[in-house]
């Protein structure tokens, strides 16, 4: 694993790179609301012997160091435009990536990427993706609906009263183990999501590099247009969602008229977190993408 840094405007682009250093990439990752590229490394790692893996760290997370201003975050695309610019650097002189992956936000951002650029990738996995109904959405375009839905909409609220300072990184990672959404997770990925999610203090203390005022932003910017972006589809997409607390269960009948070509599989016994709980089978997916054809 090698890390990077990739040039932007305002500042750098963190990644991770897996497998060979150079040449094309196989497989681009985009990691989740509040988390970063290192949380995945137990799903992303084992695929290095046979492909180039670049996972990012998106704006306001991880070690990327660009603006993150949650006032003016109201949708996605500036996400979405962060991943292209920093896939074109990347792959320049070598073909587009096989394929663009991602969990949660994630996998939306790498929806509206493909929306905005058709071939930043040539297939897409999108693991149970955060997708607003469009009639929340047309409410999200009201004036200041984004600064009130920080405020009442729970997910969103809850967020920005996250604890964001801790006295060490074995107190942040023992205030998460078991607990909440983090108990189905498999040995190793809590661990490394609280290595890149805290930044040491000098004091020896940490606090979160993801501010809890920008992931309440992201959870209630919802502008983007992601219906528009499924009907788009041109590239071989494959969608995974979970079984149970699922971010999308219940739009996938709409998902599947905007985009009939899209393959839906839904996870048994899985809840939002499959690449944590099934990295096994998400890896199947994402190689069975990247080898098609």
């Amino acid at each position: 694993m090698q890390r990077l840094m990739i040039p932007a405007r305002g500042g750098h682009l963190a990644a991770l790179n897996f497998g060979r250093a150079q040449g094309p990439i196989d497989l681009v990752f985009l990691h989740a609301t509040g988390f970063n590229a290192l949380t995945y490394r137990h799903l992303l790692q084992p695929l290095a012997d046979r492909f180039r893996v670049v996972a990012l760290d998106l704006r306001g997370h991880g070690h990327t160091t660009l603006p993150a201003r949650p006032a003016f975050l109201t949708h996605w695309h500036p996400y979405a435009a962060d991943v292209v610019a920093a896939v074109r650097q990347l792959s320049r002189g070598h073909p587009s990536p096989r394929l663009i992956a991602g969990h949660s936000m994630g996998g939306t951002t790498a929806l509206l990427a493909l929306h905005a650029a058709p071939d930043v990738a040539a297939a897409l996995l999108m693991i149970d993706p955060a997708v607003v109904p469009p009639a929340w959405r047309r409410g999200l375009l009201l004036p200041l609906a984004p600064q009130i839905a920080r405020r009442r909409l729970p997910i969103a609220r809850s967020a920005g009263r996250r604890r964001s300072h801790f006295g060490s990184a074995a107190e942040a990672l023992a205030s998460y183990r078991g607990r909440g959404a983090f108990k189905t997770w498999k040995p190793g990925f809590l661990d490394d999501y609280v290595e890149d999610g805290f930044a040491p203090q000098p004091d020896g203390s940490v606090r979160l590099r993801c501010a809890p005022a920008w992931e309440s932003a992201t959870f209630a910017g919802h502008r983007h247009d992601t219906f528009a972006a499924l009907a788009a589809l041109r590239v071989p997409t494959r969608l995974m969602a979970a079984e149970k607390g699922s971010t999308v269960s219940r739009l996938l009948p709409m998902i599947a008229q905007a985009a009939p070509a899209i393959a839906i599989e839904t996870v048994a016994g899985c809840t939002h977190f499959i690449p944590m709980e099934r990295p096994d089978l998400v890896r199947e997916r994402m190689i069975e993408l990247m080898t098609a054809g």
